[in-house]
This record gives structure tokens, sequence and C-alpha cells, in this order.
């Protein structure tokens, strides 16, 4: 027969665990708005500004296939600027969420800029410019 405390100990540690996982999947459970881009002049692709989802943040995963990997599309008071999710230290795709982009495989970090926040990774991000045009975002991933 279990003791008392032995049952409170299971308890609060089955409580704890469940919290735990309940934060995890929360941070799972909102994927970031994707689209698939319409490609424009040769090695550009066109982002329409109202692809950005209301309350899902200024985030955009862009997909074309033209690219093995995804772009993310950052809106930020400077403006646009994109990121290949591909991981500077192994080449594997990258996943973004609300503050930072991580690798599942290695663990490396990177901030919405680009830049390593967590080796191993080395070095920053690939970025591809952007522009505006006609009310269009163009991606020139040339």
């Amino acid at each position: 027969m279990i003791s008392r405390r032995d049952f409170i100990i299971s308890g609060c540690t089955a409580c704890v665990l469940t919290a735990a996982g309940a934060s995890l999947l929360t941070s799972c459970a909102s994927p970031l708005p994707m689209i698939k881009s319409t490609a424009g002049h040769s090695g550009q692709l066109i982002v329409d500004p109202n692809s950005f989802v209301a309350g899902k943040g200024n985030l955009l995963v862009v997909r074309t296939k033209q690219l093995e990997y995804d772009i993310l599309l950052v809106k930020d008071p400077e403006g646009y600027h994109a990121l290949y999710l591909r991981c500077t230290h192994e080449g594997v795709g990258l996943t973004p969420v609300s503050n930072k982009i991580f690798c599942s495989a290695h663990g490396s970090a990177f901030d919405l800029k680009g830049n390593v926040i967590k080796e191993p990774a080395l070095h920053p991000l690939k970025s591809f410019p952007v522009e505006m045009v006609s009310n269009q975002i163009i991606i020139n991933i040339s």
C-alpha cells in the first residue's frame, strides 16, 4: 500500500509534468501563417502584404518550388526582410517561432534578423533582398 506522502509526491510530480507538457504544446499549437509565393521575374518571389494575418504577429513563412527550404518573411519597423530557413551549421531545415528560429537537429538558434544566438552554428542565416514595388513585396532570391 502506498503511503500518503508518496501519493502526494506522485500527484505533485504528475501536475508539474502535465503543466510543462501543456506549455510546450501551447508553443507548438499556433503555427506561423504560410503561403506559396507566386513567381515574378526570374529570381523573384511576389508576396501580397495582406498575407500577414492579423493577430499572428509579423512573421510569414513563404514556400516556393524554386528553393529547397522555406523563407521567413519578417515585417518590422525597419521594413521587410527575408531569411532562408536553412541552418548554417549543417544545412538542416529550421523552425521559426514568434521570437526566434531554431534548429531541432543540433540546437542552434537565431534571432529574427538571422544572427546566431545559440551555437553550434557560427554564421548568420542567409538573407534575401526585399523591396516594395506597386504594393507588392518582392523577394529577390537569385
